[in-house]
């Protein structure tokens, strides 16, 4: 239970020091600053409980340590791909928004059709990519910068293991 407590506290932490830092001032690069975010907290954690210990927020051992950790990263990164999907309103989020505003009159197809046209989902989606350094170039052409090479790798990688077609 107190290894639940901790990461619980941690990654709460993390979460409120997010949201302050998103009243403040949007970053311009929301995914690496909110990467930054999480990862900072889980340092000055692990700081804190390497050079106060006995304090109650400090691990009971080495093996909770690593529990800790683990537990706050998995919620980390569940959060940073959570969060892209709400970051520009993804497709399905603008039709539930749509959708919940109607009421109880709802909206035809091609209100719903129209919504996601104007939305330009797939626009605001490069737009992010190329904010977040993924993507170089501009509205002639688009290539894959180092860290968006990276990325491929890894996630074309998982595809391929998991024997999914390539693409997306």
């Amino acid at each position: 239970m107190h290894t639940l407590l901790l990461a619980s506290s941690l990654f709460a932490t993390a979460f409120l020091l997010h949201l302050l830092v998103w009243r403040i001032r949007l970053p311009g690069r929301q995914s690496a600053a909110l990467l930054a975010i999480f990862t900072g907290c889980l340092v000055c954690w692990l700081l804190t409980a390497w050079f106060l210990p006995g304090n109650p927020t400090a691990p009971r051992d080495g093996r909770e340590t690593i529990h800790v950790a683990l537990v706050h990263i998995a919620l980390s990164l569940a959060y940073v791909v959570a969060y892209s999907a709400i970051e520009h309103r993804s497709p399905s989020m603008t039709l539930l928004l749509a959708v919940a505003g109607a009421g109880s009159r709802g909206l035809s197809r091609d209100q719903l059709r129209g919504l996601l046209v104007a939305a330009l989902p797939v626009e605001t989606r490069i737009e992010a990519m190329v904010r977040e350094g993924m993507l170089v170039g501009g509205p002639e052409g688009y290539s894959l910068s180092p860290k968006g090479q990276a990325w491929e790798g890894v996630l074309g990688g998982w595809r391929r293991l998991l024997g999914l077609p390539r693409g997306g």
